[in-house]
């Protein structure tokens, strides 16, 4: 059954709407421990008669639902593989933006974030067990944005995140991000397709981008040196 407004004069005491707050309960506690897995990335972009493409396989570390690390086994550029010194420091410049803070989207349903957003129930055509919640977050940064996500009521597992970031990448005057959740492995349910596209102009030459990443082979250890044991194997193959 479709839901309405109801949560929006029923919030909880810190403002966040209930069916948010369980669903960031849930997501905390599927993704507690160490989980590693695969990312492949496919890009193009064209601005008249220019044209780039990139794709490459890294591998990801997470821990407690915070990315930490990733390894690159392959990138590859209009064709071309990209040498293994430029990758360490593609690698490395990577690494310490992922300990900043920056490149991953803070999550409006991440109980680390709940107060960078307002929420809103809004009236849906769903089917099922669907329910759709708007965020808005006024912190003009590119790991914050604003856009709907749907949950499911009966498990609170939040089935897609399609928002556009409140900073666009350099030239890029529109953007949409669609992230797609499923069930990585039994007890996971978490992000495993990510698709972005960008519009923009450079002087007067108008261009577009698209971004796909798709998330696989998880694995999931409680044990975090276990995990960060599995990693370290999994960046030499």
């Amino acid at each position: 059954m479709c839901a309405f407004g109801v949560y929006s004069s029923a919030r909880a005491a810190s403002g966040v709407a209930p069916i948010v707050t369980r669903a960031a309960q849930i997501a905390a506690a599927e993704s507690f421990g160490v989980i590693v897995h695969e990312r492949h990335v496919t890009l193009t972009a064209a601005a008249g008669p220019a044209h780039f493409s990139q794709s490459n396989d890294a591998i990801m570390l997470m821990n407690d639902a915070t990315y930490t690390h990733i390894h690159y086994l392959r990138i590859e550029e209009n064709g071309h593989v990209v040498g293994t010194t430029e990758m360490a420091k593609r690698e490395a410049a990577n690494n310490h933006d992922l300990a900043a803070g920056k490149v991953v989207f803070n999550q409006p349903f991440d109980q680390r974030y709940l107060a960078d957003y307002q929420y809103t129930i809004i009236p849906c055509s769903c089917t099922g067990d669907e329910i759709t919640v708007h965020f808005t977050s006024p912190i003009a940064d590119a790991q914050h944005g604003s856009g709907d996500m749907h949950i499911d009521q009966a498990t609170g597992h939040v089935l897609d995140v399609v928002y556009t970031p409140n900073v666009l990448p350099d030239h890029a005057n529109s953007g949409l991000v669609t992230e797609t959740f499923g069930q990585a492995l039994p007890g996971l349910w978490t992000i495993v397709r990510i698709d972005r596209t960008y519009s923009g102009r450079v002087l007067f030459v108008g261009g577009h981008g698209t971004v796909t990443e798709v998330l696989d082979h998880f694995h999931h250890f409680t044990d975090a040196e276990a995990g960060e044991a599995y990693y370290r194997t999994a960046m030499l193959q």
